[in-house]
């Protein structure tokens, strides 16, 4: 009987959830491409539309059981639907049953109705706006009309150039926008200086003591490259970079996971279940330890690698545009680092 009720009711809730916007599809074309934790925040968020639909029914389920038993053995087969008033009354259905399956749907729609209004306020494109805005590395939390915080982690998904704290936004829709490797690596060329100037300001914010010696080597390495010397610079942020790595991560095997990326691997675990910020600050430099083996003939690339640089040295490696790639991987590192340790007192 059960299931004889939930076939009959299966149009009436059909017809009201078409009244409301889909938000669990919402919920998923906003937080699809970020990772779980947040999906499940978004979820946890949701009104649980089954639940409010089987508390609004329940009611009616005895007197529908009762009455459906009473008719049931003369039901004839027919595909017309369920709720079909005319089919109903062709088949004898009494009065009192088509009276009760209005109720129904009155009830249903009266109560959807109010629920639309009351989510109203949800679906208001400033507040939407205000969302993705925050999801959005501060950086581009100005940018909130032209880029997506799903656009900034698909590309960290697959790129080694952090967009959290650096670069500024303008830069930022450039590499977004760009549609490669190649046009994205342009865009470092293209905005050397500004990058670099982009980087110097976070590291001058960033003044906790405990990012200090970290700190200090950075702008060291940043002096080099202001000097003309992007190689030996490059050098210093590598080291850098694995110094703030291992501050984090002092378990060698936690510290695998962000440090060895195979080729063609699927998002760690550890990061997917990262918040959204964490994620953003993480994903690159995972990129950027792409797997690289000398002695298995690996040909050294031409992009930012931090295994190439430490097991690789030539000038294909060594270049301007890697020596700004890794000093953003550091300058966005030591900013999230500065931030952790303000909060945490």
């Amino acid at each position: 009987m059960d299931d004889a009720a939930a076939k009959m009711l299966a149009p009436i809730r059909a017809q009201l959830e078409a009244m409301l916007p889909d938000t669990s599809e919402y919920a998923r074309a906003i937080t699809g491409p970020l990772n779980r934790l947040l999906q499940d925040q978004m979820k946890a968020a949701l009104p649980d539309y089954d639940s409010m639909v089987k508390k609004a029914i329940e009611p009616f389920n005895g007197r529908l059981r009762d009455q459906m038993t009473s008719i049931a053995a003369t039901l004839p087969k027919f595909t017309g639907p369920m709720i079909d008033f005319p089919v109903w009354k062709g088949i004898g259905v009494s009065p009192a049953t088509e009276s009760m399956l209005k109720q129904i749907i009155a009830h249903q729609s009266e109560m959807f109705e109010g629920l639309r209004s009351s989510l109203k306020p949800l679906f208001d494109p400033e507040l939407l706006r205000g969302f993705n805005r925050a999801l959005l590395p501060p950086n581009l939390g100005d940018y909130a009309d032209e880029i997506q915080a799903h656009q900034v982690h698909g590309f960290l998904e697959q790129e080694g150039i952090p967009l959290y704290l650096v670069p500024r936004g303008r830069t930022a829709l450039r590499l977004l926008r760009a549609k490669n490797r190649t046009g994205r690596r342009r865009v470092l060329g293209d905005c050397y200086e500004s990058l670099m100037e982009d980087c110097a300001a976070v590291l001058e914010r960033a003044e906790h003591e405990a990012i200090s010696d970290e700190r200090s080597f950075a702008l060291d390495g940043l002096g080099a490259m202001r000097a003309g010397h992007a190689r030996s610079a490059q050098a210093m942020f590598t080291v850098t970079l694995d110094t703030l790595i291992y501050r984090f991560y002092p378990d060698r095997k936690a510290r695998g996971v962000i440090t060895n990326r195979k080729r063609g691997a699927d998002l760690p675990e550890a990061i997917d279940e990262m918040g959204v910020r964490e994620a953003f600050v993480w994903l690159p430099i995972w990129n950027a330890h792409e797997e690289f083996w000398k002695h298995k003939g690996d040909k050294v690339p031409h992009y930012y690698s931090r295994h190439a640089s430490v097991h690789g040295v030539s000038s294909r490696q060594f270049s301007k545009r890697n020596c700004i790639q890794v000093l953003m991987l550091v300058t966005s590192l030591i900013g999230y680092a500065d931030r952790v340790a303000r909060e945490s007192g």
